[in-house]
């Protein structure tokens, strides 16, 4: 039996990383972007102590990618899309630990 590209470990990590970016400059862009750019964004928050909640709402939609490969057994695209939220967990933790 072939494996389909789709459920692959890799396509599942990188469906979890990019996906948090793209909500994130999402919240940006509707949100916040009448007087920077995104990068400026992100220091102005970096600045406050807040990016760590950004990241930790830019996460959030990863639960239905997860979820959506483990209901149509795609159990490695699954685990992949866990591994990177694991991965911004921590980047989370870390950010509001050590300021």
């Amino acid at each position: 039996m072939q494996t389909k590209w789709l459920d692959k470990q890799v396509t599942g990590i990188l469906v979890g990383l990019v996906v948090p970016l793209l909500i994130s400059y999402l919240v940006y862009h509707f949100r916040f972007s009448g007087a920077e750019d995104y990068i400026s964004f992100l220091k102005a928050l970096m600045a406050v102590e807040s990016l760590g909640k950004l990241l930790s709402v830019s996460v959030m939609p990863n639960l239905l990618f997860f979820f959506l490969g483990i209901w149509s057994n795609r159990l490695w695209a699954a685990r992949g899309v866990l591994m990177a939220t694991v991965f911004y967990g921590l980047v989370a933790v870390v950010l509001f630990l050590f300021r």
